[in-house]
């Protein structure tokens, strides 16, 4: 009897950590704690017009970006909840690049124009065989193993600005890693 006692204290406490660990966690990742950016967090957290939609179809991704207006934002993530810590670590290594207006300050609210612009890039820019190796090298380096985690606008979009980066500011592999890794825009 002593034996079943002493299991179920020990389910019990297991349960108990488990559920203080959950607490714990989505408490202080997934919701804005006090401070300048945390409505505009809440606010992108809870948004939805940036969406993965026709994967791997050039050209419906793009035709959807065009009948967007300038005047809009893609907002919020696409495949998973943001995370209020990481939100802070991308904005923060963000401000390192502002001088360069290409690069988006906000993963998660980026106006048409500017994805427009990105896209731009990719279809306009062309690479030499130094620079086509590091984008090519950069894109298997990022935290999605590519420009994005699916094959959407962001995709597009990231790899443009790589393109862009490597051919005005002579950027190389590991500078290009850390912004596309800075403007993931899949949540998490």
């Amino acid at each position: 009897m002593a034996k079943y006692i002493i299991q179920l204290i020990a389910l019990i406490a297991v349960i108990a950590a488990v559920a203080i660990a959950f607490v714990f966690l989505t408490t202080n990742t997934t919701t804005a704690q006090s401070g300048p950016e945390s409505a505009q967090f809440t606010a992108l957290s809870q948004a939805t017009s940036d969406q993965c939609a026709n994967l791997g179809d050039q050209s419906a991704i793009y035709s959807s970006v065009d009948s967007q207006p300038n005047g809009t934002y893609f907002q919020g993530s696409c495949c998973s909840p943001m995370d209020w810590n990481h939100y802070q670590q991308q904005i923060a290594g963000l401000k390192n690049y502002s001088s360069i207006p290409a690069i988006p300050q906000n993963p998660y609210n980026v106006s048409v124009v500017q994805v427009k612009q990105l896209l731009g890039y990719y279809e306009n820019i062309t690479l030499n065989a130094s620079q086509n190796a590091t984008f090519n090298q950069a894109a298997t380096l990022t935290q999605d193993k590519s420009w994005c985690c699916c094959q959407c606008w962001a995709w597009y979009a990231h790899a443009g600005l790589a393109k862009y980066l490597i051919k005005n500011y002579n950027y190389n592999v590991s500078q290009i890693v850390t912004v596309i890794n800075l403007e993931d825009c899949c949540g998490g």
